[in-house]
């Protein structure tokens, strides 16, 4: 059997934990509580107060449920003569490639984590808020249930090997580590969000927007001239800085909604003369056959519908904080937060059996089978609903410490420790970002001795003097 896929990931769940000023953070996660023996409704809004900036939490969870919903649409099956061929809708009909300029909300999960990440910055202790210092304190909560996964991943891929089913083999090594693209891409702007505190006023913020704009623009006119790609890595950054700088302007409240309305409807503008009028394809996520993607790297449409996306965001921040402020619907954000890596990194392998499931029993995925769109729709609701228990289950791992990983940090650290630090969890981010690129496999797995190495060696050197060698038996 083979496999081929040019199926890519359109988002990612943002993962630091939100910590705004003065707020009651949610109980211990030792131990975490799975979704059948939760808190009740009143107590955890008890918990979290009401001061909390609940926006950015719901903007996550709903973020991540049109990530998952969207995937599964996108996704189509065709079995043929034994070979297994995974396509996108999207590449199948056209027509429905605008739709992506609704699905696509991966900018706001940047938006998210910036805000989130300003609130912890400001409220760390003093000595605390070095930058690699915060940086890895961030990165402990970020990276903890990736290990777990990485685990299932390479003992699936050891059964594979020894029972020598070298076809599915190929596919878990590209497929099951693809998502992981966004940990390394957020965990290089978190690295920057220290730098992004010292944002003060409206005009500097702008000037940072624009500044990142510009050099996104640039990139894009050497990869149309040149015709080489490589230009556009730099995009990664440029790009996904944007709204990350919006979410800090959002957190510090330099931004006022009606200018953020205004510049979301000019910013629409914008992006649709660059689609009418320029160089760029309709669909906001990676199609095959397209000749200047918009996604693998970043391009100046996506900057502007990052900018049209954080700006609706904080048009609409007063009307979401009346909404998620009711106890029920809270009760559904606060705890689908705590397990949101677990929700994004397992919702790929849950609708990969629902769908061989459904294939058993006679489901087509191909897009010319009849009944195709209510095989979509009823396994897309399925998924949704499988994933509740599987969080509720798999969150613990999400959310218990790692005894090594987690455990205590110095309390201060010279500058040049701290910028090794720095350093290290940068370049992991990098290592991370290619292992998604190239899969467990020749590339991808140097790369992911890069990345154990950076992060081993960045725990090392946070680890206090005196608990070293203590922690690591």
């Amino acid at each position: 059997m083979t496999v081929s896929s040019p199926l890519r990931p359109t988002s990612a769940p943002d993962v630091a934990v939100t910590k705004p000023l003065r707020i009651r953070r949610l109980p211990s996660p030792t131990p975490a509580p799975s979704v059948a023996t939760t808190m009740t409704v009143a107590r955890l809004a008890a918990l979290t107060g009401t001061d909390r900036d609940r926006v950015i939490d719901l903007l996550r969870l709903v973020s991540l449920i049109v990530v998952i919903a969207g995937h599964s649409i996108m996704l189509t099956v065709a079995v043929s003569g034994g070979r297994v061929d995974l396509g996108n809708l999207l590449g199948d009909v056209p027509a429905l490639q605008i739709a992506t300029w609704l699905l696509q909300i991966l900018p706001l999960f940047f938006f998210a984590g910036a805000a989130a990440s300003t609130y912890g910055w400001r409220a760390a202790p003093d000595g605390r808020r070095s930058a690699g210092h915060w940086l890895f304190a961030r990165a402990q909560r970020l990276l903890r249930p990736v290990f777990w996964y990485l685990i299932v991943v390479g003992v699936v891929m050891g059964i594979l090997a020894a029972v020598g089913d070298s076809a599915v083999l190929d596919v878990v090594a590209r497929l099951g580590v693809q998502l992981l693209w966004f940990l390394g891409a957020y965990l290089m702007i978190l690295a920057v969000v220290p730098l992004m505190q010292r944002i003060d006023d409206a005009s500097t913020l702008v000037a940072a927007v624009l500044g990142c704009y510009a050099v996104t623009a640039v990139m894009d006119l050497l990869r149309l001239t040149t015709g080489a790609q490589e230009w556009g890595y730099v995009n990664y950054v440029a790009v996904w800085t944007i709204p990350a700088l919006l979410g800090v302007g959002y957190a510090k409240r330099l931004i006022r909604p009606f200018i953020a309305l205004v510049v979301a409807l000019g910013t629409l503008a914008m992006n649709v003369v660059l689609v009418t009028a320029g160089p760029y394809e309709v669909s906001l996520v990676t199609v095959a056959g397209q000749k200047f993607s918009n996604m693998t790297p970043p391009s100046l449409l996506l900057a502007g519908h990052a900018v049209v996306l954080c700006a609706l965001a904080v048009a609409s921040a007063r009307a979401l904080a009346r909404i998620v402020a009711r106890p029920r619907l809270w009760w559904w954000v606060a705890l689908g937060n705590r397990g949101a890596m677990t929700l994004y990194l397992w919702h790929l392998p849950m609708l990969a059996l629902i769908i061989a499931g459904g294939m058993a029993l006679g489901f087509d995925r191909s897009p010319s089978a009849p009944g195709y769109g209510w095989t979509v729709a009823g396994e897309t609701v399925l998924v949704l609903i499988v994933m509740i228990p599987v969080v509720g289950v798999l969150s613990r791992l999400e959310n218990t410490p790692l005894r090594w990983w987690d455990g205590a940090r110095a309390a201060s650290t010279s500058p040049l420790r701290d910028a090794a630090v720095w350093t290290l969890l940068a370049a992991a981010g990098l290592a991370i970002l290619m292992v998604a690129r190239f899969g467990l496999i020749d590339d991808g797995l140097r790369w992911l001795a890069i990345g154990v190495f950076c992060v081993v060696a960045a725990r090392l050197l946070t680890a206090p003097a005196t608990a070293s060698a203590g922690q690591g038996r």
